[in-house]
């Protein structure tokens, strides 16, 4: 069981910086500000509330010198694209096309969803406006150049979301994955494919030259931390298919599959429901249009 992490901003190559929010629990998710060599920043995600997007903005103001020139959505969940409205006007946000279309089919309606889940958001949210993203890529990746640094966003396929982008800086082999990693904290399926996850992060593993990795949810850490993270969803998934196959609900394989080191993670009870429920629906054939 790993310590408890603060809320704060560490550099983790020269001008680039993970903004890591404390707990990383639900709606509780991580940002980069990537700092361009002649001044500005590239921000990789706009987080929830207002609160949270504005100490992520004044975090901005302090590590680059002014305010973002670009924002990069890693995929659409409100969590990290709720304070896209709050970035300047003339800074153009970026995502996958699949990740925008989800963001249109969703709108702000998901808020009223949040709002029953986790009631105590519902005072913070006041203000709280859609921005869509203005540019968007449809295929495996996109090659940004920020004032001669190189930041590569990759598409993996379906694994989080149909969206997920992987931003990756080649020289400095730091790699902001979005919510395809949760790094001591019980991921969440919601809108994911569990088995096409595992594959994506086993691809990042092998494929990707990175060295530190940043979570959507989580402290930094390594594709160690990604490993770690996997085995949880395989554990949960061997449990599930033996449930499945032997004509078990779905809520009894949840609570009896033996969750091991991944008890301690924060929500692994209630995430777990969530999780197996999806599972099932995946062996059942109801999710192979998510990997359209």
């Amino acid at each position: 069981m790993i310590e408890a992490w603060p809320t704060g901003t560490t550099e983790v190559a020269p001008g680039v910086f993970a903004y890591v929010q404390e707990g990383g629990g639900f709606c509780v998710a991580n940002a980069g500000i990537i700092r361009a060599p002649g001044g500005g920043a590239t921000v990789i995600d706009a987080l929830f509330t207002p609160a949270m997007t504005r100490a992520l903005l004044g975090e901005v103001q302090r590590v680059a010198g002014g305010p973002p020139e670009r924002l990069i959505n890693t995929h659409h969940h409100v969590d990290h694209t709720l304070g896209n409205a709050l970035f300047p006007a003339e800074a153009p946000i970026v995502a996958h096309a699949r990740a925008r279309a989800e963001m249109q089919r969703n709108g702000m309606g998901v808020l009223r969803v949040i709002e029953r889940i986790a009631p105590y958001f519902t005072p913070e949210l006041e203000g709280a406006a859609e921005r869509l993203p203005d540019t968007t890529f449809d295929g495996d990746s996109l090659a940004l150049d920020i004032g001669g640094r190189e930041l590569r966003l990759l598409h993996y396929g379906t694994g989080h979301t149909r969206g997920d982008v992987v931003a990756l800086l080649p020289a400095e082999r730091v790699a902001f994955l979005g919510d395809i990693g949760f790094f001591h904290v019980t991921p969440m399926a919601i809108e994911g494919h569990i088995g096409n996850w595992i594959t994506v992060g086993r691809r990042i593993i092998d494929e990707l030259a990175a060295d530190v990795l940043v979570p959507g949810h989580g402290p930094v850490g390594t594709k160690d931390d990604l490993a770690v993270m996997l085995g949880y969803f395989e554990r949960l998934r061997d449990g599930a298919r033996a449930a499945f196959e032997a004509g078990v609900g779905a809520d009894e394989a949840a609570a009896s599959i033996d969750l091991g080191e991944y008890a301690a993670w924060g929500e692994a009870a209630e995430r777990a429901g969530l999780n197996v429920a999806r599972l099932y629906a995946e062996f059942r054939g109801e999710l192979d249009r998510w990997l359209a």
